[in-house]
């Protein structure tokens, strides 16, 4: 587990904690972080005999009445072998007692999995934000200019959330959650909390690709930057049922165990097999699927550097990332207040914002994709299907790294 990591989790256990729920880190057999998962739970789907099978090979299992979204079941596993057992090892054993039977190692989908933790892209974008040169007041990418408008088109931002009072000129109009800022200082500054601003610029990004668009930010990411894995997917759902976006932009997701699927987004998949997802391809430089970016049905996007001839140093890469686009030295709307670094090497430093950050990460090179999408739509109208295969159709083979969307920058 690496400094960075290490920081970035102690937030997120502690956010999770503070709502009564557990969670934990499964590490590979060198000791590399695997996934992130809640304890002493596991997912199943009510269908078929699963619920049935998991009780005769794991005695002791119970059905919770905890919520759940679709025919997600919630499962305890503290009276599994006298709770001696964590999720990783109940999983095991359940393979082991699988044996030869088990659908996961047939390519089909497993009888049971983590409640995995999906994350903003890592376990936060690629690196803090930054307060950028000079005081800019125009976004970097620029705003495309307006151009006729077929019909409305809404662009759902799942994150976390928007940024409450005055904000720049080309976010003008955008709905949502508010994404509260901390308190306020002695300076007269509020405190500006680890990721709180991510959606505000997520949200920036689409917009200026996509000028016309109205955007609306969800807070879904509030327990600093995480969720689990069987709650976001309700919140997706939420989203789309009660503002119906053309277009919805994840920068998120979650590695799994054994990179099998992920029983939430298969359900969730089910229930909207139409929706245009663009989701974060990740920020840990590999080729390991991030779910739900490494879905075929999902748009999955990588970042390129500033030049857009290379990939961008932490951007996740791969057969099931779609396609690329500028992620890194991106310029936008954030909060205005104090920031305490909380990474090394930084960490604890103190900087100023006010109202704009230089930000890197596959969170914000799939917004731009996102955006790009809604303004293609906006303008020449269709299926918001249609638009993305347009859009699609326009990339170019950058050489050594794959299928990429270039700005004229």
């Amino acid at each position: 587990m690496d400094a960075v990591f290490a920081a970035q989790y102690r937030l997120l256990q502690r956010a999770f904690a503070r709502e009564r729920i557990e969670i934990n880190v499964a590490l590979t057999h060198d000791g590399t972080v695997d996934y992130v998962y809640r304890s002493r739970r596991l997912l199943t789907r009510d269908r078929g005999r699963n619920v049935e099978q998991l009780n005769e090979l794991l005695p002791g299992i119970t059905r919770t009445d905890e919520p759940a979204y679709g025919d997600l079941v919630v499962m305890n596993i503290e009276g599994v072998e006298r709770g001696s057992l964590s999720v990783p090892q109940t999983l095991d054993l359940l393979d082991d007692r699988l044996g030869d039977d088990n659908p996961a190692r047939q390519g089909e989908t497993p009888l049971a999995t983590p409640d995995h933790v999906v994350t903003i892209a890592r376990l936060c974008p690629a690196t803090e934000p930054e307060v950028p040169i000079g005081t800019p007041v125009q976004p970097w990418p620029a705003q495309l200019p307006s151009a006729a408008q077929v019909g409305p088109v809404l662009i759902g931002v799942a994150d976390t959330g928007r940024l409450d009072g005055p904000l720049s000129a080309w976010l003008s109009g955008i709905q949502g959650d508010i994404d509260a800022l901390g308190p306020i200082l002695p300076s007269g500054l509020a405190r500006i909390p680890p990721f709180t601003g991510h959606g505000t610029f997520a949200a920036g990004v689409a917009r200026c690709m996509a000028p016309q668009a109205d955007v609306y930010v969800a807070d879904h990411f509030s327990l600093s930057g995480g969720e689990l894995e069987s709650a976001i997917v309700a919140r997706l759902d939420d989203l789309i049922q009660q503002q119906g976006p053309a277009v919805v932009n994840l920068s998120a997701g979650t590695y799994t165990r054994n990179n099998w699927t992920s029983l939430g987004f298969d359900v969730f998949n089910e229930t909207h097999p139409g929706v245009v997802l663009v989701a974060a391809a990740g920020n840990d430089s590999t080729d390991r699927p991030f779910y739900p970016a490494a879905y075929p049905w999902a748009v999955s996007v990588g970042a390129l550097g500033p030049d857009q001839a290379h990939r961008a140093w932490f951007s996740n890469y791969g057969s099931w990332v779609d396609v690329y686009a500028l992620g890194e030295g991106m310029v936008n709307a954030y909060a205005h207040g104090e920031y305490v670094y909380q990474e090394p090497p930084k960490a604890p430093a103190v900087q100023v914002f006010k109202g704009m950050s230089r930000w890197d990460g596959t969170s914000f090179a799939a917004p731009l994709v996102a955006g790009m999408i809604a303004g293609h739509l906006s303008a020449h109208g269709g299926t918001p299907e249609e638009a993305k295969n347009a859009v699609l159709s326009q990339a170019t083979l950058v050489p050594g790294v794959g299928q990429a969307l270039l700005l004229q920058l």
